[in-house]
């Protein structure tokens, strides 16, 4: 049976399987009479309708009545609407992982069980979001996972212990969530077209939405660049223009920042745990240089960002553990990967090390070898392995020799070892299969003895 994930974050509610991402949905719903509008369509005019919008049905998901009459009666009858039109829109009808925030209730988790029972897959499991994406970055040590949410962000922090990744401790930011950083942004640009053009854009829902969208799109596509940012807004036949600093946007962002390194600190007093960004945080303008620069924090590392596909990946590759038993439990600890937890083995202890990879009918060391995209060797003038990939020129990733080990190091890259796909460095061995998507032929690990190399 197809198996999906399915992850609760209410920035966007995400279906994903072995082929990706197949729905995306933020968290919110727009009731107007009998009509019901969800997700990115209720998001574009939630300004409009302050009244009618709801966007905290899943972070207070329970069965408190609402204000309104009809068939919504509560925030689980709008859950269950996102998750029907979740399911129809990606053509769920197998099996469901459900990847949850770590601070959802047992009660909680008995709603979504329910509303999962009126939808047209069957849910199977369920575990915290916050550990798969740290069993895909194969930590060495503890590590804070910090994600966000559309009212908080929230933090998780996960143990390393006897083998396995543990969840610890779990954190809410109320401070720090997407609105909230998007509401500091909005006073900051409406001051900014008061002050350059004698218009308030709140004074007219219109307006105020047409400022919410433009800004929420800059900050979602990661606001590349350092530029100052003109907004453009159009209200009663005339056209509005602002400028705001880069500089000045960074500063509205300040307090929401601080609120969530005030709390994060605490979580990092044990002695190199290391932080883990989803990805929606470490896109947002400024929050990579806020936890490095704000306050100065006793990690082990630098901010390392987990993959947008590293949630479901994990899900996908624990499948049996997650859904093994009766009925659906939550799981919160998981086993590390072979690279995280097996010490290195020495060339003398195995016969079985590989000493070159084979792609295409040549064989190259393994000792230090990038592999390149539309590269045909190092600027160096070293070994490289050179793929024709869609895309730009890049590095891709590196084959390396380390203490007698042979390393993958995966970079940022989408690679799939013996079919599984894998983040971090992993451990290699005679016989190991390295594939790329859309590249039809696989890098094959192998040994060349003395007398073939002659």
């Amino acid at each position: 049976m197809s198996l999906t994930v399915i992850e609760i974050n209410d920035a966007a509610l995400r279906a994903v399987d072995a082929g990706g991402i197949l729905a995306s949905s933020p968290g919110f719903a727009l009731l107007q009479g009998k009509e019901l509008r969800l997700g990115a369509e209720a998001e574009a005019r939630h300004r409009l309708f302050p009244t009618n919008s709801h966007d905290k049905f899943w972070h207070e998901l329970n069965l408190a009545p609402l204000p309104v009459r009809g068939r919504i009666r509560h925030h689980a009858d709008l859950a269950y609407s996102q998750l029907l039109a979740l399911a129809n829109e990606a053509e769920i009808d197998g099996e469901v992982i459900f990847a949850i925030p770590g601070h959802f209730t047992q009660e909680q988790l008995g709603l979504l069980l329910g509303i999962a029972g009126q939808c047209p897959f069957q849910a199977t499991g369920m575990i915290d979001s916050a550990l798969a994406a740290a069993i895909s970055a194969a930590p060495a040590a503890d590590v804070v996972h910090v994600s966000l949410h559309l009212h908080q962000v929230l933090l998780t922090r996960i143990l390393i212990r006897d083998g396995e990744a543990v969840v610890d401790n779990v954190a809410q930011v109320p401070l720090a969530g997407r609105q909230q950083l998007l509401d500091a942004l909005m006073r900051v640009a409406n001051d900014a077209f008061i002050r350059q053009c004698r218009f308030n854009p709140q004074h007219e829902a219109a307006s105020e939405q047409q400022l919410y969208s433009l800004l929420a799109d800059w900050a979602d596509a990661g606001a590349a660049g350092e530029g100052d940012l003109a907004l453009e807004l159009k209200a009663g036949g005339m056209t509005h223009t602002a400028k705001l600093p880069f500089d000045q946007l960074l500063a509205a962002l300040r307090k929401p920042f601080r609120a969530l390194l005030a709390s994060l600190g605490p979580l990092l007093e044990t002695p190199d745990t290391g932080i883990l960004l989803d990805h929606r945080l470490a896109h947002w303008p400024g929050a990579l240089a806020a936890l490095s620069s704000l306050t100065p924090l006793d990690a082990a590392a630098p901010p390392r960002t987990a993959r947008p596909e590293a949630v479901a990946e994990a899900c996908l590759r624990h499948r049996e553990r997650i859904t093994a038993g009766e009925g659906v439990r939550r799981i919160r600890s998981l086993p590390l990967a072979e690279s995280a937890s097996a010490p290195a083995r020495p060339q003398a202890e195995t016969n079985s090390a590989p000493t070159h990879v084979l792609f295409r009918n040549r064989a190259l060391p393994v000792d230090d070898l990038p592999l390149l995209n539309h590269a045909p060797s190092q600027p160096n003038g070293g070994a490289a392995l050179a793929l024709e990939l869609p895309g730009p020129a890049a590095t891709l990733g590196r084959i390396m020799l380390r203490q007698s080990q042979v390393l993958l190091d995966c970079g940022d890259s989408e690679i799939r070892l013996n079919d599984a796909p894998v983040s971090g460095r992993q451990p290699l061995k005679l016989g190991d299969r390295i594939g790329f998507p859309a590249l039809a032929d696989e890098l094959l690990l192998i040994e060349v003895s003395d007398g073939q190399r002659a």
